[in-house]
């Protein structure tokens, strides 16, 4: 027996199998899709969070210059009083 083609009279479609397939492939890309979402929303998650910390780590260190340079600027003034 030849296989049928479309251009056969008598070939006959299954659309109910044929729409299963389609939102089984329809399902599976949005599951695909949702999970690269997921891990994409996490790592830039992980990255404003590593950031973050280290913005506050710069800022912490430049407290502390600062706050080293002024009681370095109270001594000398204490200094010259004296």
């Amino acid at each position: 027996m030849n296989t049928p083609t479309l251009f056969d009279g008598d070939f006959v479609v299954d659309v109910e199998f044929d729409e299963f397939r389609r939102l089984k492939a329809q399902t599976h890309i949005r599951e695909i899709n949702d999970t690269r979402i997921n891990r994409q929303s996490r790592e830039e998650m992980i990255a404003r969070r590593h950031a973050a910390i280290a913005r506050l780590r710069r800022r912490r260190h430049e407290a502390d210059e600062v706050e080293h340079e002024y009681w370095l600027r109270r001594r000398n003034n204490i200094h010259l009083v004296e």
